[in-house]
C-alpha cells in the first residue's frame, strides 16, 4: 500500500517541475552567430601555424 503525505506528494511535484523546466531549458534553440568566410586556393605555397603562447622559441638565434 502506497500512502501518500503531503510531504511526499510535494517532494514529487518539485520533482516534476524541475524536469519539465529543465527538458524547456535543453530544448530552446539557441541562436548561433555565423560568420560567412571564403574559401581561396593556394597552390604552391606553404603554410605554416604558429600558436606562441606568448613564450619565445628557446631554438631561435637572436
Amino acid at each position: 500500500m502506497l500512502v501518500l503525505s503531503r510531504k511526499r506528494i510535494s517532494i514529487v511535484v518539485l520533482c516534476v517541475f524541475i524536469s519539465v523546466l529543465s527538458f524547456i531549458v535543453a530544448t530552446t534553440k539557441k541562436e548561433e552567430k555565423s560568420i560567412p568566410t571564403t574559401a581561396t586556393p593556394v597552390s604552391g605555397r606553404t603554410i605554416v601555424i604558429d600558436a606562441g603562447h606568448g613564450i619565445p622559441d628557446e631554438r631561435s638565434t637572436k
